[in-house]
């Protein structure tokens, strides 16, 4: 008997054309086309490098890592994860047209640290890891007043004044782990503020898939290996208690795996396209009995 199949919905791209990672390569995609060979990206646009390899291939966007590589007068896009300001005033004397792809959940963090940083306040700001490019760019607007940690690393964060310290996090966390840490934190430091940032498409998404993994308890994750969002799709099913694999391509797929199993749960990051995610339930249907 075929195995069965269950693919969680939500999955995929987040966000729509003007929003999230639909929007950001919407963006891409217009710029492009209006802006024909002089159309950089800094950094890649999304964390799933067949994204950018198809931005590349198809409308011929160059994706570079250093604003120094673009040639004045040219067009930078913004990837959706933000930068730090900075950028927007090198690119500016660098006379270079500037296209903003910031998800605007992202950009709302930008706006809270400037606010907070203004009245005082210090920020504890929670990431995946020290260097995620959300982070980073996050943690530019006031780097005086924001300390950079990450769930496992905030028991080592020295709270002074809890009255006066702000505790944001990054949108991509593991909804299970989070939730846990900062109730913790919480009941330590009583009149501590905290602001979690993680987003809904994120919610939605590992809700998703923390039900698929209770109720079938083996899950394929499809997702980038830099992409945060799918690595924490991968935790929060194990945290439930699933057998769960996180695999880039149907190439990653392990026969193995299958065995003895009867009906599995799939999803997929919200940097994954579709595609990719047909060709791995196509696979799967095929290396399996």
């Amino acid at each position: 008997m075929p195995i069965k199949i269950i693919v969680a919905e939500p999955h995929g791209y987040c966000g729509n054309d003007k929003f999230g990672v639909a929007g950001a390569i919407k963006i891409a995609q217009d710029t492009a086309q209006q802006y024909p060979g002089q159309t950089y990206i800094l950094g890649e646009i999304v964390h799933n490098q067949h994204v950018v390899d198809w931005l590349a291939e198809k409308y011929g966007v160059k994706t570079v890592h250093n604003l120094a590589e673009i040639p004045q007068g040219e067009t930078v896009v913004i990837r959706a994860h933000g930068a730090v300001p900075q950028t927007y005033t090198e690119a500016e004397e660098r006379g270079l047209h500037v296209v903003d792809a910031t998800c605007p959940l992202v950009k709302r963090a930008h706006h809270d640290v400037k606010i907070l940083a203004a009245q005082g306040k210090k920020i504890i700001y929670i990431a995946s890891a020290l260097d995620h490019d959300e982070a980073i760019g996050v943690a530019g607007e006031e780097p005086e007043a924001v300390a950079l940690t990450t769930l496992k690393e905030l028991d080592k964060v020295e709270i002074q004044d809890p009255g006066k310290t702000v505790i944001l996090t990054q949108t991509t966390l593991s909804i299970l782990e989070t939730k846990e840490r900062l109730a913790g934190l919480k009941e330590k430091h009583p009149s501590l503020e905290i602001k979690p940032h993680i987003c809904m498409a994120t919610t939605q998404r590992q809700e998703a898939v923390i039900k698929l993994a209770k109720e079938i308890g083996f899950v394929i994750v499809v997702g980038h290996p830099t992409s945060s969002n799918s690595n924490r799709l991968r935790e929060v099913a194990e945290a439930v208690g699933a057998t769960a694999y996180i695999v880039d391509t149907a190439e990653e797929l392990n026969p193995d795996w299958f065995k003895g199993i009867g009906q599995m749960g799939v999803t997929s990051g919200a940097s994954t396209p579709e595609w990719i995610l047909d060709e791995v339930i196509k696979t799967i249907k095929e290396i399996t009995p």
